[in-house]
């Protein structure tokens, strides 16, 4: 065993790839969830789709992570500062809003538009709305560790 907390305390091989692999992959296996559900949604909104409307589905899921990351690393030139693994624990912890804020836009999508179109826009739609409040999630995960004494809850690593 070898120490692998700040405070010192030790921890099993298995222990500490878990904690790495769960902090690292948290927001990744939500989106993940999300994109399903939302095939699923839109399958029982919808109909079966044909190839062509699930190529849509693909496109609209990529390119609200695409559009977000453009206008947020201004221009794909500014680096993406990443919180504390600390902050981000809290943050997704609470995954299941953002998940169920996403499918509810494709939900909502799904009822209002009855076009092909809808195979791209809802998951588009839900991919903003996901990390939208996955964004608000670390930022509350940040206030909570702020609020607690945690001196670097607002550091972020380029």
């Amino acid at each position: 065993m070898t120490k692998d907390d700040e405070d010192g305390r030790h921890s099993s091989t298995i222990v500490r790839g878990m904690r790495s692999t769960v902090g690292r992959e948290s927001t990744t296996f939500g989106f993940s969830i999300l994109v399903t559900v939302s095939f699923g949604m839109l399958q029982a909104t919808e109909g079966t789709p044909d190839a062509g409307r699930i190529v849509l589905f693909a496109a609209g899921a990529v390119m609200s992570f695409t559009l977000l990351e453009g206008i947020l690393s201004r221009g794909f030139r500014r680096p993406m500062p990443q919180h504390r693994s600390h902050v981000l624990a809290v943050g997704t912890s609470l995954n299941i809003v953002s998940v169920l804020g996403g499918l509810g836009a494709v939900w909502l999508a799904g009822t209002l538009v009855s076009h092909a179109a809808v195979w791209a826009l809802a998951p588009f739609l839900a991919g903003i709305v996901y990390l939208l409040l996955e964004s608000v999630e670390t930022a509350l995960g940040e206030r909570v560790l702020a609020h607690t004494g945690a001196a670097d809850a607002d550091d972020v690593e380029p």
